[in-house]
């Protein structure tokens, strides 16, 4: 799963992000002023030095806002013809050898080829133009330097900042111009890399379990074909998916009574899936939420388990339910769950479960639909607007009755008690708000009637958090002795889903903004750094940010092990990470004296690292996930955040050399 929380809003992020930035950009320079003091009051006594600081600050903020937009333009114009006489078109044109050959080395058996194919390009997209920019702005400046050139620019009637600005936009322009084609050229590859039909194989056979279903067999094409299932009572037919798609089944009827079967490309291969996630809690046997549910021994503690055939429960809460959220007159829920079985079960089904909705304020409670686990891919609930309840309804899919015999949808009223402040257990909700009457109606209303206008939840800290909208989703595992285990990701809503072509283009912005930040390095490296240097600074700060994560988590002090002195010691001890040593030792203290420097350093430097894998949104697009606006709004505001301050230091560095010189 590629996301794990609802992406906030750009109005609720942006604030407190500000914030964050003003702070660090503020320390920053403030060190960077105090540094320069410093050295300068070596030379030329505190005095002198502080007026120059001053100075500097002054001429910095008239030169780095006072700039020429046509200076800019211009110099950024020369940049990029600079960069087109170094043969710059050769990456585009292996680029495209690439796509060529790409088909011959691609598992054509491959479970799911959508997310290889798209995978793939993006890859080879990003490493081609970052190794290309990293490269070309390294050489840039310092070339300049070596050669004079740059004294033929700084003469004329421009600014520093100008120059600075110009190289950046400059580089920028010629990565923007190369990513459209290889932009282009991909989509094709990707979309007509996988474009193929098939035709049916055999005559439709009646179904030897089921008389109202008649089965056959598509030919086979790309290594993989379908099963045809014909619905005689409705004449309607469809086909099974296989390898993350299906096709479009046309069906003809001639007048001597034989049926035609055409088939169209593949569908619900490349999607943009719009999905919303909740808050889950573990109901248990006692009738009590926490937030873990059962552990079944496994080593990997991301999913939490609940036993089969009790009272216990997943418990999903949703807000912001509106009729907005349906999607062909139904709420669509898409469910992965993992399955830990103490007996093999019955052989010809799998492990049964159960799926209900639940109003939060109410306690009415409905059972939707009694399901198979499907450990191989997705279980899909669809709820209607309007529910009507019937005595022979049966939801229970591959045509498996309810374990219970009784009907697969009924209503009833429950109260869950949770634990609150102070670990007193209450009434969730209220006896005297049950809606007990509930339970002997036919008809419902999903909004009136299980949806809550507001609710009232309670964090882990106790405190109160109202929510709008609210409606409960409900996973129980029927069968006596298995398991289900789930997190808070394996259930979400899945709304309208959004245009492919856009979510790809949306892709490929994640790559522009990964290769303007490496421009935007290497110019302001190359300021005051020879070529090998800047390639060298430049390739720690794109291999740095891919790790941005484990830097932060080490600089907190978050890291299992302690820092690199603690860890040392481990080693040399033979000790295990979770054992905490001696604390009376003088090496331990030592070394944890030398720690803390390092984790305040590791801290600071991950506020320079900018986190390249947040920008790196290939695998929303090839696991079929959308990328929404307000992460794209994000990813260029923090852009926008390093690239501010890294401009102004690319000026003061130029302008301190030119000086110097």
């Amino acid at each position: 799963m590629v996301i794990e929380e609802n992406v906030p809003s750009i109005f609720t992020w942006f604030p407190s992000a500000f914030l964050e930035w003003g702070m660090a950009v503020c320390v920053f320079f403030l060190l960077l002023g105090f540094l320069g003091m410093l050295f300068s009051s070596l030379r030329i006594g505190p005095g002198n030095a502080f007026r120059l600081v001053k100075k500097t600050a002054r001429q910095t903020l008239a030169d780095v806002f006072a700039v020429s937009g046509k200076r800019v333009g211009a110099l950024g114009m020369l940049t990029f013809k600079e960069a087109l006489r170094r043969k710059v078109v050769v990456v585009f044109i292996i680029f495209v050898l690439i796509v060529l050959f790409a088909g011959m080395f691609l598992d054509p058996t491959s479970p799911h080829p959508a997310q290889l194919y798209v995978s793939f390009i993006f890859n080879t997209t990003a490493y081609l133009t970052i190794v290309l920019m990293l490269l070309l702005t390294a050489f840039s400046l310092p070339a300049d330097f070596q050669k004079k050139t740059i004294h033929t620019i700084v003469t004329k009637p421009v600014r520093i900042s100008e120059v600075v600005l110009g190289r950046i936009f400059g580089f920028a322009l010629l990565g923007t111009a190369l990513l459209v084609p290889m932009g282009l050229v991909s989509y094709g590859f990707v979309i007509r890399g996988q474009a193929h039909t098939h035709t049916v194989q055999e005559e439709l056979r009646l179904d030897d379990k089921n008389p109202l279903l008649e089965r056959g067999q598509t030919t086979t094409a790309r290594d993989h074909s379908h099963k045809i299932v014909f619905d005689k009572e409705n004449r309607v037919p469809y086909l099974t998916p296989n390898r993350d798609h299906t096709h479009e089944i046309r069906m003809t009827e001639r007048p001597d009574g034989s049926r035609h079967f055409e088939l169209g490309p593949p569908i619900e291969m490349y999607r943009a899936r719009v999905v919303q996630y909740g808050d889950i809690g573990y109901l248990d046997q006692r009738g009590i939420v926490s937030e873990k549910g059962v552990n079944v021994g496994d080593e990997w503690e991301y999913r939490s388990f609940i036993a089969g055939n009790t009272d216990a429960a997943f418990i999903w809460q949703f807000d912001n339910i509106t009729p907005s959220a349906l999607v062909d007159g139904a709420l669509q829920f898409e469910f992965t769950q993992e399955v830990f079985r103490t007996h093999k079960g019955q052989i010809a089904r799998q492990v049964i479960g159960g799926f209900y909705i639940r109003n939060p304020e109410t306690g009415l409670m409905l059972e939707v639909e009694i399901f198979q686990s499907n450990e191989s891919g997705k279980s899909v609930f669809r709820v209607p607007r309007m529910i009507n309840i019937s005595a022979d309804k049966m939801n229970l899919k591959s045509g498996h009755r309810n374990p219970n015999g009784t009907s697969a949808s009924r209503a009833s009223a429950v109260a869950v008690k949770i634990a609150r402040q102070g670990g007193e257990l209450t009434s969730y909700p209220p006896e005297e708000q049950l809606n007990v009457g509930g339970a002997s109606r036919a008809e419902f209303d999903l909004f009136a009637d299980f949806v809550a206008p507001e609710s009232s939840q309670f964090d882990a800290q106790g405190r109160e958090i109202k929510r709008k909208n609210v409606m409960e989703v409900w996973v129980k595992c029927l069968e006596r002795g298995q398991y289900f285990g789930a997190a808070k990701p394996d259930m979400y809503l899945r709304h309208r889903d959004a245009p492919f072509a856009w979510n790809f283009f949306k892709g490929y912005l994640g790559i522009w903004f990964q290769m303007l930040l490496v421009t935007i390095y290497g110019v302001v490296f190359s300021t005051f750094l020879s070529t090998p240097v800047t390639v060298l600074a430049t390739l720690f700060m794109t291999l740095g940010g891919r790790f941005h994560q484990f830097m932060a988590m080490m600089g907190a002090g978050d890291v299992e092990g302690g820092g690199p002195m603690e860890a040392a010691i481990r080693l040399f001890r033979q000790e295990n990470m979770t054992i905490d040593l001696n604390m009376n030792s003088y090496e331990v203290i030592v070394s944890k004296m030398l720690d803390t420097v390092f984790q305040a350093f590791v801290l600071f430097l991950s506020y320079l690292v900018p986190a390249f894998s947040r920008f790196d949104t290939s695998e929303y697009v090839s696991q079929g996930f959308n990328i929404s606006f307000d992460m794209v709004l994000m990813n260029f505001c923090t852009v926008a955040g390093y690239a501010v301050p890294l401009y102004i230091l690319g000026y003061l560095c130029l302008k301190c050399r030119e000086i110097e010189r």
